[in-house]
C-alpha cells in the first residue's frame, strides 16, 4: 500500500510504502525495461521513495555478514543498510518516468555515513531519493540519496553514484576524486572469490542482477563472465579492515574502478594514516589492476 504526501521541495514527489512489491516484480520491471529508449536526460525524475518503519532484522543482518565476513563484534556491518535501501533503489530505476534502464547501468561510487551504533531489532525510516545529475567522461552519471532515521534522528545516510554509459552528458558538477591513492600501499590479504559468490551474496542483499548471478546470465549483457557486486567488495574490505568492536560513527567512501570477474583471486592492499583511518586498493593477483580504491574513517563508541 502507498500513499502521496506533501513534500519539502514543491517538486519532489514522495511516496509512502507500507509493504514492498515481491523481487520477482521489481526484477520483472527491471527486465521489462531493458527496451526502454535511452535518451538525453536533463533532471532525474523529482521522487522520494520511503518505508516508514523497517526492523533490523538479525537473521537478514546474519546471512549479510557471513557473506562478508564480517564478525559478531562488529554487530550490524556499516554497509548493511544499503541493502535495505535497495529495493527503493531498483523501485526508482524502474520507475516509467526514470530515463533509462535499470539493467546495464554501473555503479561508479559509493559514499556512507555512520552517524549513530546500529542494533539488531531497532525500527528504521528509509528514504531513497532522486540527486542530481552528475558529469563523466564515459557517459551521464547520476546520484541517490538514501537517509536513514531513528525515533526521528539521522543514524546512516549515503550517496551512490551511478553511470550510464553512451548517452551525452547534459549539464552536472564534475565526477571529483573525494579519494586519493596514498604514496604507499601494503598488500594486507589475498582472497580467493568462488563462482558462486555472486548468487550467495544476492540472497543475502537482494540483488539479483544478472549479470553477477551466472556466466551465461552475464553474457547476455555483454560479460564474459559473471562479476562480484561492488557493493561485496567494499563490505569484505571493511570487515578486514574494522576492529573486533561496534562503531560509534564511521564514513567510507569507495570508487569502483573495474569489474572482478568471476571465480578471481583478489588482493587487498592498506595503508593506515591514522590509527582508527585506512586507505585501500582491492587489486587483481598481480596487484596490478585496480578493481576498488577508497577510504575508511571511524570512531569507536
Amino acid at each position: 500500500m502507498s500513499m502521496l504526501l506533501p513534500s519539502g521541495s514543491p517538486r519532489m514527489r514522495t511516496v509512502i510504502l507500507e509493504t514492498l512489491p515481491p523481487p520477482a516484480k521489481l526484477y520483472g520491471r527491471a527486465l521489462k525495461g531493458i527496451f526502454k529508449r535511452a535518451g538525453v536526460a536533463t533532471e532525474l525524475p523529482p521522487l522520494r521513495l520511503v518505508r516508514p518503519s523497517v526492523a533490523l532484522d538479525p537473521e537478514q543482518i546474519g546471512r549479510y555478514a557471513r557473506v562478508c565476513g564480517f564478525i559478531p563484534e562488529h554487530g550490524v556491518p556499516v554497509t548493511f543498510p544499503h541493502v535495505m535501501a535497495f529495493p527503493l533503489h531498483l523501485m526508482l530505476l524502474t520507475d516509467p518516468a526514470f530515463p533509462w534502464p535499470a539493467i546495464g547501468l554501473v555503479h561508479v561510487s559509493n559514499s556512507v555515513h555512520l552517524r549513530r551504533t546500529l542494533y539488531a531489532g531497532q525500527a528504521l525510516r528509509i528514504e531513497v531519493e532522486s540527486g542530481p545529475l552528475v558529469a563523466h567522461d564515459k557517459g551521464q552519471a547520476f546520484t541517490l540519496h538514501t537517509r536513514i532515521y531513528r525515533g526521528g534522528e539521522a543514524v546512516w545516510d549515503a550517496d551512490s553514484v551511478y553511470l550510464k554509459r553512451g548517452v551525452a552528458s547534459r549539464g552536472g558538477a564534475s565526477l571529483a576524486a573525494t579519494v586519493t591513492t596514498p604514496p604507499v600501499l601494503h598488500r594486507e590479504a589475498r582472497w580467493q572469490l568462488p563462482a558462486q559468490l555472486g548468487r550467495d551474496y544476492a540472497k543475502a542483499s537482494g540483488d539479483f542482477n544478472p549479470i553477477h548471478l551466472h556466466a551465461l546470465s552475464a553474457k547476455a549483457f555483454g560479460f564474459p563472465r559473471a562479476i562480484a557486486h561492488g557493493m561485496w567488495t567494499l563490505g569484505r574490505t571493511l570487515a578486514a579492515l574494522q576492529p573486533s568492536k561496534q562503531l560509534g560513527a564511521a564514513h567510507v567512501h569507495g570508487d569502483f574502478k573495474s569489474p572482478i570477474f568471476l571465480p578471481a583471486e583478489t588482493t587487498l592492499w592498506t595503508a593506515a594514516s591514522s590509527a582508527t583511518a585506512h586507505d585501500f586498493e582491492v587489486r587483481d593477483l598481480a596487484g596490478e589492476r585496480q578493481h576498488l580504491r577508497g577510504r575508511f574513517e571511524w570512531e569507536l563508541p
